[in-house]
This record gives structure tokens, sequence and C-alpha cells, in this order.
């Protein structure tokens, strides 16, 4: 098999170079012709000749050797077939119809039928033929470019999303997007409220909520899928859900029923419907089920675009002869994602936390083949297919879940770049691992709200309340950073329900460990202490929770006390906009 940089330049006087043309719903371009040894007709790919004026297309990309021919695609402009080549006897088809009509027998032209099984292997090119290294899927939109109106559709969604005083927050402290600032001091008499300076939906979250509420709105006649959870929220997907966005899968991958039917969503998916990628982006897997029901990708993909940034650095790892090794959960839907891409062009394994990340140094630093293979069990299931332990732990590039904390990241480098110093010599580590990967690949509005987070915990104060959802990573690792400053006062919450009265409160206790059943639950904790100075709360939300929550919060602890020693609103923000 030769490889793609020795792959020829498309020559449409080449007989030996077959074109098939697919528009951007991933549906090939056809012809029927009539059949030489049947009745009826024959589906073709679409030849050079004058029809190709009626068209636009990209630039042809060279796929694959297939035989004693090339195999080459091109995108053609539109999700809409042009009416002027129905006269023609073409017509657009979804990879599932050409399948069938293979089956059948007699109904594909014999390179159509040739091609057919090439063509699904690599499905997965044809929605990005003509990107660029330097492009992205869905870039972040600019302050101008933003839908705000999405917010305030009604009083649910405005008391959801909005907040007064959150935004008065955000105006003082957030003079630098990507720097912490120190916490903002909300005193309501008696009680003060202490903010980080970044906390709350980050752009990637804003890109995806806002692309959501467009799709719904500007399709009111058509199904609108999720392939998953938009983001990890409950109140976010709910208001999605009742504004009549369907879910096709949890956040697990596991299929959701058409409670109608009984039967999957997945199974009823047609061209007809809409699908979106939730901002953690997708596997292949997923990918290629929407390319062969002739699905738009990237119309409806609101990946993250520092969630693909991981995806690039894999692939410049895998190019230069690296093993890419993922710290990240392998149950999480991001990690599911960068785990597909990355083991397209490199060997990948996932490590979960410094505790894998110290088995896996032993097993590059055991000598003895029997032990590394004893060792090295846990992973079996957490790398890509044909992992080799006598060559693909030799040269190591780490990149992560963008949730996660980035100092355990940092650690974990260390720990395998100590186990390669000691196998390889510390004049050769450089060989061994990529120094380019050291963090660089965590999300920087999830460091920031670390950052800031890391600056407000410096402050002593009473309580201390996180606020996300039950399967949000990055909201558990701004919970771990309270948790080792405040110990048992810390509490990771979902909403104002959880608070059940001044003396009590719901903890939820994160499952890190899937296999622990003691994990996974609420556990009703003692909550305000009862004294006569005014109480310091520090409260922060992952990048995923809306403003309006921590909003909601502040008015239920406060309505614990009695009004006249509550300032209003309306004049902590005075005094908050007074801080400029």
């Amino acid at each position: 098999m030769i490889s793609q940089s020795e792959l020829p330049a498309y020559d449409p006087s080449n007989p030996d170079h077959r074109l098939y043309l697919f528009f951007e719903s991933n549906k090939l371009l056809l012809r029927r012709a009539q059949s030489a040894d049947r009745d009826g007709y024959v589906f073709e790919r679409l030849a050079k000749n004058s029809l190709f004026q009626k068209i636009e297309s990209g630039t042809p990309v060279a796929i694959c050797q297939n035989g004693d021919h090339y195999v080459f695609f091109s995108n053609v402009k539109g999700y809409d077939f042009p009416p002027e080549l129905v006269a023609e006897g073409c017509e657009a088809a979804t990879l599932r119809a050409i399948e069938g009509y293979g089956k059948e027998g007699g109904k594909l032209s014999p390179e159509l039928f040739e091609d057919g099984p090439v063509i699904r292997a690599n499905a997965i090119r044809i929605p990005y033929l003509n990107f660029k290294e330097t492009d992205y899927i869905y870039r972040f939109r600019t302050d101008k470019q933003r839908n705000r109106e999405v917010y305030h559709v009604d009083a649910s969604s405005t008391a959801l999303y909005h907040s007064a005083l959150c935004d008065a927050i955000k105006a003082v402290k957030r003079t630098k997007e990507r720097s912490a600032a120190d916490p903002a001091r909300l005193d309501f008499g008696a009680v003060e409220y202490l903010l980080p300076s970044h906390f709350g939906f980050c752009l990637g979250v804003q890109n995806a909520i806002e692309r959501a509420y467009e799709t719904i709105a500007s399709n009111p006649d058509k199904r609108v899928f999720m392939l998953s959870e938009l983001i990890h929220n409950p109140f976010v997907n709910e208001d999605l859900r009742r504004r009549g966005l369907r879910y096709l899968q949890s956040d697990k991958g596991v299929p959701v029923l058409d409670p109608e039917k009984g039967e999957a969503y997945w199974d009823s998916v047609t061209d007809e419907d809409i699908v979106i990628i939730p901002a953690f982006g997708a596997r292949d897997e997923d990918k290629l089920k929407l390319i062969e029901r002739g699905l738009p990708l990237n119309a409806y993909d609101a990946t993250c675009m520092l969630v693909e940034k991981v995806w690039k650095a894999a692939k410049r790892f895998g190019q230069k002869g690296f093993t890419v090794v993922i710290h990240g959960k392998a149950e999480h839907e991001e990690t599911k994602a960068t785990f597909s891409n990355s083991s397209k062009y490199a060997p990948s394994i996932v490590v979960r936390d410094l505790k894998e990340a110290a088995l896996l140094a032993q097993v590059i630093k055991s000598d003895s083949e029997t032990e590394r293979a004893k060792l090295f069990l846990p992973f079996n299931a957490l790398c890509s297919e044909g992992f080799d332990l006598s060559q693909h732990l030799e040269k190591l590039a780490v990149v992560n879940q963008t949730t996660l904390l980035r100092n355990e990241t940092l650690r974990i480098i260390e720990l395998l770049e100590s186990a390669l110093e000691d196998r390889y010599g510390r004049a050769h580590i450089e060989e061994h691992m990529a120094m380019s990967s050291k963090g660089d690949t965590l999300c920087y509005a999830t460091q920031v709200n670390q950052d800031a987070l890391a600056q407000a915990i410096k402050q002593e104060v009473d309580v201390a309340i996180v606020v996300g959802g039950k399967n949000s990573s990055n909201t558990y690792q701004l919970y771990r950073i309270c948790e080792e400053a405040f110990g048992e006062r810390a509490f990771y919450i979902q909403s104002e329900s959880n608070i059940l009265s001044r003396s009590e409160i719901e903890h939820f206790i994160f499952p890190y460990d899937p296999k622990n059943p003691k994990q996974g639950r609420m556990e009703t904790c003692a909550f305000l202490p009862v004294r006569d100075t005014p109480l310091k709360i520090l409260i922060t939300g992952g990048a995923s929770c809306p403003d309006g929550l921590l909003q909601q919060i502040i008015a239920k602890v406060n309505s614990y006390f009695d009004s006249e020693r509550i300032r209003s609103i309306d004049e902590v923000i005075t005094s908050v906009e007074a801080m400029t």
C-alpha cells in the first residue's frame, strides 16, 4: 500500500483516476445509466463531462489506490441537490442506500461496485476533504457575532442564564479573558460572598448553546437531535429538551429510546433529521453513522475548538513517531473523541490519574517481557488496537482531556519522563519525550477558572460551594481545589434546591472511581454555622454552569436571614460597579 504522500494529483484525462463527488450532506452524486446486460438502469459516478459545468466542486483529494486505479473524493458546494441535474438523470444517494443497491445486485456500475468498500472505509474523510491544518470545525464567535437573545427566549431561560450580579462581577474583574484577578466581594450585610474573577460558561459552551437554540428555532418542521448531552448541566439540557430537542444517546453512549415507539432513536434517524454534535466532540464511529445516513456534519458540529486543538496536537505527535498518552477519563465523551482521533495517527493510550501513570511508568522501566505484559493488563482496554509493548512505549507525548487539573497533567508528565530517563538516559530524553506536550493542551478557560479559584481560596471563608452538573469533570476539578483548602466545609451541588435549610445541604460525591459504590450519590451535610457575626461564603461554578444558578443560590442563602440584615441586590451591584 502506498502512502498518502505518494498518491498522484487528480488528472481528469486519466481513465485510472476515479473521482467521486459528495455534497456537504455527505451524499454521493450519482447518475442513472442504461444497463448493458439487463432492463432498467444502473447507478454510476458522475464522470467528467458537460454536467460538471452545472456544479461547483472543490479540489479533488487523492484517497487511496484500489487495485490498478486511484480513488479521489471532492466536495460539491452546498447541501441541496441542483434541480437542473434531475433532468439529467442524477440524484444524491446516502452511503447506506448505495450499500443497499450493491446488495440487490446489478444496480451499481462495475466500478462503483468495486470501489464501494473503499468509499465506506474512507467515509470519515468526506466532511473534511479541504480542511487545512489551521482550519477548525467551529471557531469561537467574536463578541459581535454572539447571539445573546437565545438566553432570553422566555422567563424560564432568563432565570436560568441571566444574573445581574455575575454580569457586574465580570465587567469589573475580567479585564483580561485569560488572566485571573483578585476575587470579587459581595457584601450583603449578614453574609459576604466571595466569587472568583472567572467562573461559569466558557466560550466553547456559549458557542454550543447558541448553536443549539438557533438550530431548533430555524428548523421548526424537523426533528433536531443532540448526539449526546450538549454540555454537562442538567438544567441546560432540560431547557433544550423542553424546546423540542431530542437526544440520541446518553453521555455514556447508551442509545435513548423513543418513548412513543419504544425503539432507539438511532434506528429511525434519516437525512430528514438534524443531529448536533456537542462541545465535547464525537467519536469517528458516531460520525460515520451520521455520514452514512446522509446527514451534514460541519453545519451542526459544535465541537469546541480547544478540544479540536488537542486532536491536532495528537496528530502532530503521531506524525513525528510518538505514542500519544491521553490524560483523561476513559468513559468521558471528550476523551473518547480524542482517543478516536488520536488512534488514527498514533498508538494511543488513556491514563486516568497519577496512580495509573505510576503503573505505566513501571511498565516502561521493567526489563522483563513477562512482567511488562502483566503490569500492562489494566491498560489493555485503554489502548489502541495493535499496541505493541516492545516499541510503543519508547517515545511518548502527553495530551489531556481539556477539563482536568493542569498540575496533575504536569505531574503525570514528570512521572513518565522520569521512567524514560531511567530506561534511556537523561542525555536522550528529548528523543523519547515530546517536550512541547507539557500541559499545553489544557483549555485556557479551564485553567483560568482554576487560577482564579486558587486566588480566592487564599481568603478564609466559612464554607465553599461549587456548582455544576453531576457529570461535569471541570466542576469536579474546582471542587478538588476547594476540598483541599477547606475539607468538609466544601460542597459540590447542582442548584439552590440542594440547599435544604440554613443548617443542611445536599453534597454530591463525584464518581471519580466508577467502580466505587460509595461514590456518585448525594449526602446530607451540616451547612452554615450559627453566629451573630457575618458569614463568609465562597461560590464558583463550572464551565457549564449558567450564571442564573449562582444568583439563585445567593438568594436562597440570603432568605435564611432577617430581611433588615440583608442589603438589596441593586445596592450590592452598585458597590461592585464602584470597584472600577
